[in-house]
């Protein structure tokens, strides 16, 4: 058996004295100079307030981030744009002055101005938060029906196959791979669902674990029991707060009907951007600083310690009940993804659509117009800038769809002070590990902040972020390269 990972032992001896990191390295059985490397890295162990201020995401600076930051000041509760998601923002059209869309809420009335598509499906709009509401929509079924032989674990990773149902991370990766690699490895094997929604722009993931905590758990468990996992972990980012109260309720309610077949915990994510990365996150859950590993191996062969790991996005995961229920051929019919889109839009939220939808079609369904746009952010950081409103949202295009972050910028707003929010995030959350990303983005900022053309300097930028280890130096000058496009079709 492991041992008790070192972050969480920190996390019950808050605020951090000498003896109680010590007592933790113990308890951990990890080396004091290692508990001690862990506790400089994460910022809420060096009393850093990552994520709780007003944070520099893509909607706040396109309306002029400086005079927001003024305006909020001892003003606003203290919860930051990416931590609370821009569509609970709302900006007054003279001097774009910040207002709160109702605050802080309880979590039993939170909810989300938003529109999506499921109808009287799974995801209807109220949140549903018992296991009561979750049966009577149909929810359960698949598990059930799984778990009294009525179907194989072999049959559901057919069906995910048949179904088509791509990663919905990011990577787009075939789902059926990684839970065919799994079920054949030794055991003990592990589910992790990746709920560490850092990507700016993006608030799919959030939704689905405040609104459906039981679809995103009961995902997960067909998943585990198709890959024969001894355990599953959400690993859920450290601001969602209330995502994480509702899923421990959803998990209780759960276990006290017998109904929970594998055991499910969930883990508090490091806080950082690099932590979505799927190796660094199971770093992080090792104790360790988040800091991504040389592949191969990969995560299905030797993930947390160093045993066969499932990782998976929660979207990716809230879609085999569905895709199970409704049969994997009407599933592929529509192809259903959840798109964030924010900015200037009429309706910001979240969206269900078929893959392939046209980006101004989508925009469109939010209320935006996209004559009347500069661009539109596609991906968020890790993303790119675009004017072609024809381009169609699927994966694998010639334009990076990532998770389904959609922002809107529309005339008058200043595209370099927005980019240069971007590239600033990415320096800040370079873990360091290999020398191109740091040296990289430092020198990106540079570029930024003088507004630097010279498309061969970002060329030459380019090909050094392309040598970075993970996907956030060799996504990092995306933005940066397409902006320079976007002005030049103009």
């Amino acid at each position: 058996m492991e041992n008790p990972s070192l972050l969480p032992l920190l996390d019950a001896r808050m605020p951090l004295t000498e003896d109680k990191v010590a007592e933790a390295a113990r308890l951990a059985g990890v080396p004091l100079a290692q508990a001690w490397g862990v506790v400089r890295y994460y910022p809420r162990y060096r009393g850093l307030p990552q994520g709780r201020l007003l944070v520099d995401d893509p909607v706040a600076r396109s309306r002029g981030f400086a005079r927001l930051r003024e305006a909020a000041d001892g003003t606003y509760p203290p919860l930051g744009l990416e931590a609370f998601s821009p569509i609970h923002v709302r900006f007054t059209p003279e001097g774009r002055f910040v207002e709160w869309a109702g605050g802080l809420v309880p979590f039993r009335d939170f909810r989300l101005p938003f529109a999506i598509g499921h109808g009287s499906r799974l995801i209807p709009p109220e949140p549903i938060l018992s296991l009561a509401q979750y049966r009577a929509l149909g929810g359960l079924k698949a598990l059930s029906a799984l778990r009294q032989g009525q179907g194989s674990p072999d049959g559901v990773i057919r069906a995910v196959e048949e179904a088509g149902l791509l990663g919905r991370g990011g990577a787009a990766f075939p789902a059926h791979v990684k839970m065919r690699a799994v079920a054949k490895g030794a055991s003990p094997k592990y589910l992790v669902v990746n709920a560490d929604e850092s990507e700016p722009g993006n608030f799919k993931d959030r939704f689905l674990l405040e609104h459906h905590p039981f679809l995103v758990v009961e995902g997960a468990l067909l998943a585990a029991l198709a890959v024969g996992a001894q355990k599953v972990y959400l690993y859920v980012r450290e601001e969602f707060e209330a995502a994480q109260t509702g899923l421990l309720s959803a998990i209780r309610e759960l276990e006290e009907a017998g109904l929970l077949p594998v055991p499910t915990e969930v883990f508090r994510s490091g806080g950082l951007y690099i932590c979505g990365e799927e190796t660094a996150l199971l770093e992080s859950m090792e104790g360790k600083r988040a800091e991504p590993r040389l592949k191969p191996p990969f995560p299905v062969e030797q993930g947390l310690w160093g045993r066969p790991t499932l990782v998976q996005n929660v979207e990716t995961l809230a879609n085999l009940p569905l895709l199970l229920q409704e049969g994997p051929g009407a599933w592929r019919a529509r192809e259903p993804k959840l798109f964030s889109i924010s900015g200037d839009v009429a309706r910001p939220g979240l969206y269900e659509l078929p893959l392939g939808t046209p980006l101004g079609e989508a925009l469109r369904r939010a209320g935006g117009e996209p004559e009347e746009l500069q661009a539109v952010l596609l991906g968020g950081a890790a993303g790119v800038f675009t004017r072609d409103f024809a381009f169609p949202l699927r994966f694998k295009e010639r334009l990076p769809l990532g998770a389904g972050a959609l922002v809107a910028f529309g005339g008058g707003v200043d595209l370099w002070e927005v980019l240069l929010g971007l590239v600033h995030f990415l320096k800040e959350e370079s873990c360091g590990k290999c020398f191109p990303c740091p040296l990289g983005t430092a020198v990106q900022v540079e570029l930024v902040k003088r507004r630097e053309r010279n498309r061969a300097l970002v060329r030459d930028l380019a090909e050094t972020l392309r040598g970075s280890l993970c996907g956030l130096g060799q996504s990092a000058y995306w933005a940066y390269q397409s902006l320079l496009e976007v002005e030049g079709a103009a």
